[in-house]
């Protein structure tokens, strides 16, 4: 996926990465991330839960205006509430 950005990104369009692994984000570099801490594949929270996924989508908006330094990776506070499937 940070291939995929960076092209965009050279293109003009700002991209953002969700991600849950710091190493990886590490490793790809994408030009900005943001990290969750939520289980593998659920990026923006628990189903069902609407109000939290919105906020998620409005916090990653956000994040393209005021993260300015490439590979920069922010973490966001929301805790998975549910214990992640085995």
């Amino acid at each position: 996926m940070g291939l995929i950005q960076h092209l965009a990104e050279e293109a003009g369009l700002c991209t953002i990465s969700l991600g849950n692994e710091a190493e990886r984000m590490a490793k790809i570099k994408p030009p900005r991330a943001l990290r969750v801490k939520f289980a593998r594949g659920s990026m923006l929270g628990e189903p069902g839960h609407v109000k939290r996924q919105r906020r998620i989508i409005l916090d990653a908006l956000a994040a393209l205006k005021t993260m300015s330094v490439p590979g920069s990776i922010q973490e966001l506070p929301y805790q998975w509430k549910r214990p992640d499937p085995d």
